[in-house]
């Protein structure tokens, strides 16, 4: 039997590629600092181990004799990739997380560079377009550098850059920001960029099918990873309204003005090709029926009092805020 250790297993992807993997014939230990495994994955025989990624000498005591592949989604920099390239000779391969954002427009700029303007990227992006510069100054170049490291190692690694990834179990979940508004009651919604804005949403299930195609062939590759058919802000509006059996109504802004979490001047959408023709890729949901899943998730958090204060989300539901830029409009 295949053997899969799951760095960061118990998070938002692990625990999709963890039943993904396990469900597919392989032994899966998914890895975390709590060694608590969410519900459903002990039944598939998923086996838990609490390391600190950070130590080498934990993270070779879980790997034991080897493993067929390591996935990651907690590595960040290059620190982390050489890390990960240290385990050549107990390791078959590597599937990491990365993130679309590393893209660059033909100017050199990406979605968190530092001042300037937005990026304005070809429609979709394939893979060969170029990214922001490997170093330690945003998330994006942290990002960059970690591939780079990982594709100059000794072992064959799977990078896969997800956009707006959504599922059950996200720590700042994008959907809160309708779902919350429905539950308070709220109808009236603010929407930067008349509500036009497409960045590019990325479900657990589908990333988790493209891992688990990765797992079973091996190489040196960067994927792209998004849904069929990306929504626009109005459309992901409509869409968890419905859901919700809640209606809102849109107030479609000119600009920025109050921001959302998909809220971009410019489409922000990815390329499949090359899952498609390297991994006989297939998505295995869309947007509108994985939703459903994670608006029924988030309403019980909501219920149980969980709050988001301190998250990057926390601002957009500034009601407050939203207020105040609503009366602004005619």
């Amino acid at each position: 039997m295949p053997r899969a250790v799951l760095i960061g297993g118990t998070g938002l992807i692990g625990r999709a590629a963890a039943r993904a993997l396990a469900e597919d014939g392989w032994d899966v230990v998914a890895v975390s600092r709590s060694g608590t495994l969410p519900e459903g994955l002990a039944e598939l025989g998923v086996e838990s181990v609490a390391a600190d990624r950070a130590d080498d000498t934990q993270l070779r005591a879980v790997l034991g004799s080897g493993a067929n592949v390591v996935y990651d989604s907690v590595a960040m920099n290059r620190e982390h990739g050489e890390q990960l390239n240290r385990l050549d000779g107990l390791v078959g391969s590597l599937i990491v997380i990365s993130t679309g954002s590393v893209y660059a427009d033909d100017a050199g700029r990406a979605l968190d560079g530092e001042g300037g303007d937005p990026p304005v990227l070809p429609v979709p992006i394939p893979e060969t377009q170029r990214t922001a510069e490997p170093g330690d100054a945003t998330y994006s170049t942290q990002k960059a550098e970690l591939e780079q490291t990982l594709l100059e190692g000794p072992l064959p690694a799977t990078l896969v850059r997800a956009c707006a990834i959504h599922g059950p179990g996200a720590k700042n979940p994008r959907e809160l920001f309708f779902v919350k508004r429905a539950v308070d009651g709220r109808r009236r919604v603010a929407l930067a960029w008349r509500g036009e804005s497409r960045f590019h949403t990325t479900s657990v299930a589908n990333l988790a099918e493209l891992i688990r195609l990765a797992a079973f062939q091996p190489g040196d590759r960067v994927l792209n990873c998004g849904d069929p058919d990306p929504p626009t802000t109005l459309e992901i509006c409509e869409t968890i309204g419905g859901v919700l059996d809640h209606e809102f109504e849109p107030v479609l802004l000119p600009d920025g003005a109050f921001g959302n979490p998909w809220a971009v001047p410019h489409p922000f959408v990815v390329s499949m090709e090359a899952a498609e023709r390297e991994l006989g890729y297939r998505p295995v949901t869309t947007y509108t029926e994985a939703v459903m899943e994670t608006c029924a998730w988030l309403v019980g958090e909501l219920e149980r009092g969980r709050s988001w204060e301190g998250s990057y989300i926390e601002s957009s539901l500034d009601y407050a805020a939203e207020d105040e830029v609503l009366a602004s409009q005619p």
